[in-house]
């Protein structure tokens, strides 16, 4: 759900942004709830610790993908640089976070795919900018199967982690022999 909701609200930022169409403002703002969601999700299952600083890198994440967008939009090469560093920086740190939570999540895994999230979206960016608009609908669809895939994958590393993480807990105990007396 998260990156669903992810790769919607920032194709409508950059829709807002580039097309003019709606108001960048509230789209920002319904940006910005998505770390908290995700964050209080995870709340559930990792504690406040994990939970704080997925959201911190979360909005961090999106404010360079704003930032991006922004320097897209101003032709400012330099700028764009630095922000798709950071933001690959970003999807480094998240990866390694992901990792060092739970043993089930590679962080390789979530590189490729957080990057792949990435390129995806400074590929929409660009195709919405230069006009190409068969192709951004195009890359769009990719981004929405690829939600799927990194959903999927959040999903089975939440359910080794439960069950396979924890093997004691799934053993029922077994049952007390009596003691033989002679």
């Amino acid at each position: 759900m998260l990156w669903r909701d992810l790769a919607t609200w920032l194709r409508d930022y950059i829709v807002s942004l580039y097309g003019g169409i709606g108001n960048v403002e509230a789209v920002s703002n319904r940006l910005y709830r998505i770390p908290v969601e995700y964050g209080n999700m995870l709340r559930l299952y990792f504690g406040d610790q994990i939970a704080e600083q997925s959201i911190n890198l979360m909005i961090q994440y999106i404010a360079l993908f704003q930032s991006l967008f922004v320097a897209l939009k101003n032709k400012d090469v330099n700028s764009v640089n630095a922000f798709t560093q950071r933001l690959y920086q970003n999807v480094d740190e998240r990866a390694e976070l992901s990792s060092n939570t739970n043993p089930f999540w590679s962080k390789s895994e979530w590189v490729s795919l957080s990057s792949a999230f990435t390129s995806m979206h400074i590929e929409q960016a660009t195709t919405f900018l230069t006009q190409e608009y068969e192709q951004n609908a195009a890359v769009f669809d990719r981004i929405l199967a690829l939600t799927n895939i990194i959903g999927d994958y959040f999903s089975q590393g939440l359910i080794y982690y439960f069950v396979l993480g924890q093997p004691m807990s799934l053993q029922s105990p077994e049952p007390e022999q009596p003691q033989q007396t002679f």
